[in-house]
This record gives structure tokens, C-alpha cells and sequence, in this order.
């Protein structure tokens, strides 16, 4: 009898797709309704992201990442990849970030501003990652259970379509309802990132761009060494992201009561 994939993890995809497309939304009415809320902000963080993350970075990773790795081109030592992956993504991003609130955001300065910039980003990256993840999960399992998995990718090598459908397969419930929670607490982080950059350009201190670079390093330094096999524990990882949202939400708070007394 051929192993399919459970009717459970159709339900994880679905909480992972609501989650990555309602919780922006919801986000969004709600600092609506607290009077922070801005338009233009918010696209400038969706337009951060894509330039800054899936264009200029990504076109850093064609140079710098082998393709067969994960490892660097120059080196195969995993806490090299590690540093460069967290280290590019968050100057990338932060200065993205700075660069929008200088240049593009020049009379929006207040915390709702802040906000606004960092759940277009936050929630872009969730619809791209997280619902488009979940999409495409639900493509690849529905052809696994109706035998059709191997044709469609009859062109690849049948180890990598094999070892492909097994993971589709062996993926259920609680790791996509986790990437739910990772996508909730991915958006937390970016809108504490993006106020934190605000903060330094309004105040004219750039150590606190610095801050955002330093911390942003920290969180995805440790999701690399996930992917590069060096922590074998996806749920130590996740943990580790929700914790840091965490402190995200205590460092938010902080940042308020600044932009209070500034």
C-alpha cells in the first residue's frame, strides 16, 4: 500500500495559508483603528522587502552561495555560511529599511509610521513564504495522493523527485501549523526591526540602524545553522524565533515611550 499524505496536514496547510494572509490584514485594521496606521508606509515596506530581500540579496547569493550547499562558494565551513546568511540579510533589509525611511519617507516619523513600514514587510514576506508555501504544499501533496507526482517531474532525476515526495509526505500537521506561528512572529519582528530603524533616523542616531543590523544577525544566524545542519532540532529553532518575538514585543514597547519623549 503507497504511503499518502494525511488529511491532517491539509488542515496544517490551511492554517498556515490563513495565518500568512489574515493576520497582515488584521494587523492592519487594527493600528488602523489605534490611528497609526499608514498607506504609504506600508507599500514602502512591501517595495523594502522585494528590492532589498528577493532582488539585491538574492542577487548577492547567485556570487556567494554554491548551489549544491548549502556552503559558501569559498568555503564549506557551516558557521561561515551561517554568519554570511544572517549578516546579509540583515544589512540588506535594515539598510533597506533606513534608506526608505531618508529618502522616501521623509515626513513620516512617528511610531505608527514605524508600524506601517514593518507589517508591509513582515506581511509580504508572510504571503510570499508562508501562503505561497502552503499553496504549493497543497499542489505537491494532492499529486502524491493521486499518483501523478513522478510524471509531472519526470524530467528530474527520480532520487531528487523521490527524496522531493518523501519530504511532502513525511511534513504534517504541527510543522506547517508551526510555520503559522513562525510567519506570526517573523511579521512581530519585523515591525520592531523597521521602528527601531525609524527611531535612529528621527533622532539622527544611526547606532540604533546598528541595533537593528546586530539583532537581526543574531535571530537569523541561529535559523541558519538550522539549515546547514549544525542544530538538527526544528522545534529548538522555532522556539528560538517565537522566544526573540518575544523580546520584540518587550523592545516595541520600549520604543513607543521613545518616540513619546522625542
Amino acid at each position: 500500500m503507497k504511503k499518502l499524505v494525511e488529511s491532517s496536514a491539509y488542515a496544517g496547510m490551511v492554517i498556515q495559508l490563513l495565518i500568512s494572509i489574515l493576520l497582515p490584514i488584521g494587523l492592519i485594521i487594527y493600528w488602523s483603528r489605534k490611528g497609526y496606521f499608514s498607506w504609504k508606509a506600508f507599500f514602502t515596506g512591501i517595495a523594502v522587502f522585494i528590492l532589498f530581500a528577493q532582488v539585491l540579496e538574492a542577487g548577492l547569493h547567485t556570487v556567494m552561495i554554491d548551489p549544491a550547499g548549502p556552503s559558501l562558494k569559498v568555503s564549506d565551513n557551516p558557521y561561515l555560511f551561517a554568519l554570511y546568511g544572517g549578516l546579509a540579510a540583515a544589512v540588506f533589509e535594515e539598510l533597506g529599511r533606513y534608506l526608505a525611511f531618508l529618502f522616501v519617507l521623509k515626513n513620516s516619523r512617528e511610531f505608527g509610521d514605524g508600524v506601517s513600514l514593518g507589517i508591509g514587510h513582515g506581511g509580504i514576506e508572510a504571503v510570499l513564504i508562508g501562503a505561497f508555501g502552503a499553496v504549493n504544499a497543497f499542489i505537491y501533496a494532492t499529486m502524491v495522493n493521486a499518483g501523478t507526482f513522478e510524471t509531472v517531474f519526470s524530467a528530474l532525476p527520480a532520487d531528487q523527485v523521490a527524496a522531493i515526495k518523501q519530504q511532502v509526505i513525511d511534513t504534517g500537521f504541527w510543522l506547517y501549523a508551526l510555520g503559522a506561528v513562525e510567519r506570526a512572529a517573523a511579521i512581530i519582528i519585523q515591525i520592531t526591526f523597521s521602528v527601531i530603524v525609524l527611531f535612529g533616523v528621527k533622532a539622527r542616531k544611526f547606532q540604533y540602524v546598528l541595533y537593528a543590523i546586530g539583532l537581526h544577525l543574531l535571530v537569523d544566524f541561529f535559523v541558519a545553522l538550522y539549515q546547514v545542519g549544525i542544530v538538527t532540532s526544528i522545534w529548538l529553532i522555532e522556539a528560538w524565533v517565537i522566544a526573540f518575538a518575544g523580546l520584540s514585543l518587550f523592545m516595541l514597547k520600549k520604543m513607543k515611550e521613545k518616540f513619546r519623549q522625542t
